[in-house]
C-alpha cells in the first residue's frame, strides 16, 4: 500500500491552522482578561478620586471610605496628585498603610509617595482636618504633622487602616 504525500502535507497544513488559530483564541482571551482587570483598577482609581473630593468638601474629621480597591503591580500615588484632586498644597497629605503590610511602602523618606509592589486589594480612607492645630493624631497608630502653609486643612490618606481622629 502506497501512500499519497500530498494528502500527508495536507494533514501537517491542517494541523498548522488549527495551532495558529488556538493560538489567536489564546490572544483574544487573554486581551479580554487583561482589560476586564484594567477596568477593575480604573473604577477603584475613580472610587478613590471620589473619596478625595467628599473629604474636601467636609474637612471636619469624617473619614471617607471605599472599600476594596483594586491597585496593580508597580502602581504609586504621591502627594502631588491627591493636592491637585482636593485643591490645597501638596505638605498638606500624607499617606499611611499598616506597617505590617509588605505589598505598600514609602520608597522616599518621607510619607508623601506610597507604592504597591505587587497586585493589592485594601480598603481606602481619607480623613480631612481643619488646621486648628499643628499634630494630628489618629488611633494611637499614626499621626500626622500639619504644616503652617496649610491655610484651610490637612488629610491623611490610608490603604488599609482606618484613621478616624482621636479626641
Amino acid at each position: 500500500m502506497k501512500l499519497n504525500s500530498k494528502g500527508q502535507g495536507f494533514e501537517v497544513f491542517n494541523l498548522l491552522i488549527g495551532a495558529v488559530l488556538a493560538l489567536a483564541i489564546l490572544v483574544i482571551i487573554l486581551s479580554i482578561v487583561n482589560y476586564l482587570e484594567q477596568i477593575e483598577v480604573d473604577s477603584s482609581v475613580q472610587s478613590i478620586h471620589q473619596k478625595l473630593e467628599n473629604a474636601a468638601q467636609s474637612p471636619d474629621g469624617s473619614v471617607f471610605v471605599s472599600k476594596k480597591v483594586i491597585l496593580p503591580k508597580d502602581f504609586s500615588f504621591n502627594s502631588k496628585q491627591f493636592s491637585l484632586v482636593l485643591n490645597i498644597p501638596e505638605e498638606c497629605i500624607e499617606f499611611d498603610f499598616p506597617q505590617e503590610l509588605t505589598s505598600m511602602d514609602f520608597p522616599n523618606s518621607g510619607r508623601t509617595l506610597i507604592s504597591f509592589n505587587r497586585r493589592v486589594q485594601t480598603d481606602f480612607f481619607v480623613v480631612c482636618q481643619p488646621r486648628s492645630q499643628d499634630l494630628l493624631i489618629f488611633n494611637d497608630y499614626s499621626s500626622m504633622s500639619c504644616p503652617v502653609s496649610c491655610n484651610e486643612f490637612c488629610c491623611l490618606a490610608s490603604f488599609g487602616v482606618n484613621p478616624s481622629l482621636r479626641n
